[in-house]
C-alpha cells in the first residue's frame, strides 16, 4: 500500500502547488494588488520558463550528464512555484518550505533523483531567478547598467 502511496503522493505535491500559486495570484488580483501581482506573475513566468529552458538546453548539450547527473525538471518547477508561494503566503513560509524539503526528500527516498540532482538544479535555477529579480527582469525590463561617476 505504502508503495502505491509515496509515488502518488510525489505526484501530486507539484499540481498542488501550482494551484495554491494561482489561487494565491487571483487573491492578489482581486484586491486590486497589481504591483504585486504583476511582480509575482513575472516571477513564475520567468520561472516556469526557466525550468522547460533549461530541460531542452540540458537535452541538447547534456550538462548534466556530463557530471553524471540528471537535471530535475520535478526540482525546477517545485522551486520557483516555492519561490512564488513564499511570498504570496508569509505566515506559512517556513511550513512550505518544510513540506518542499519533505518532497525533496521523497523524491530521493524514491529514487527517482540523487541529491547532487536536485541540489545542482535549485542552484542554477536560484541563481538564474535571482539574477532575473536583479535585473527588474520580472518588474518589467532589465534596466541598462550606466557608469556614473
Amino acid at each position: 500500500m505504502l508503495d502505491l502511496f509515496l509515488p502518488w503522493l510525489a505526484d501530486v505535491y507539484t499540481p498542488l502547488l501550482a494551484i495554491a500559486c494561482v489561487l494565491g495570484l487571483i487573491h492578489l488580483w482581486r484586491n486590486k494588488q497589481g504591483g504585486f501581482f504583476r511582480q509575482l506573475s513575472g516571477l513564475l513566468l520567468l520561472g516556469i520558463g526557466l525550468t522547460y529552458g533549461l530541460m531542452l538546453l540540458d537535452g541538447y548539450w547534456r550538462w548534466w550528464p556530463r557530471f553524471g547527473l540528471d537535471y530535475s525538471t520535478h526540482t525546477a518547477l517545485a522551486f520557483c512555484l516555492q519561490r512564488v508561494n513564499m511570498r504570496l503566503f508569509v505566515r506559512w513560509r517556513t511550513t512550505t518550505w518544510a513540506v518542499y524539503f519533505s518532497y525533496l526528500y521523497l523524491m530521493w527516498y524514491l529514487d527517482y533523483h540523487t541529491v547532487m540532482d536536485m541540489l545542482t538544479t535549485m542552484l542554477v535555477v536560484g541563481v538564474l531567478l535571482q539574477l532575473g529579480a536583479v535585473c527588474k527582469i520580472v518588474n518589467g525590463g532589465c534596466d541598462q547598467i550606466s557608469s556614473e561617476k
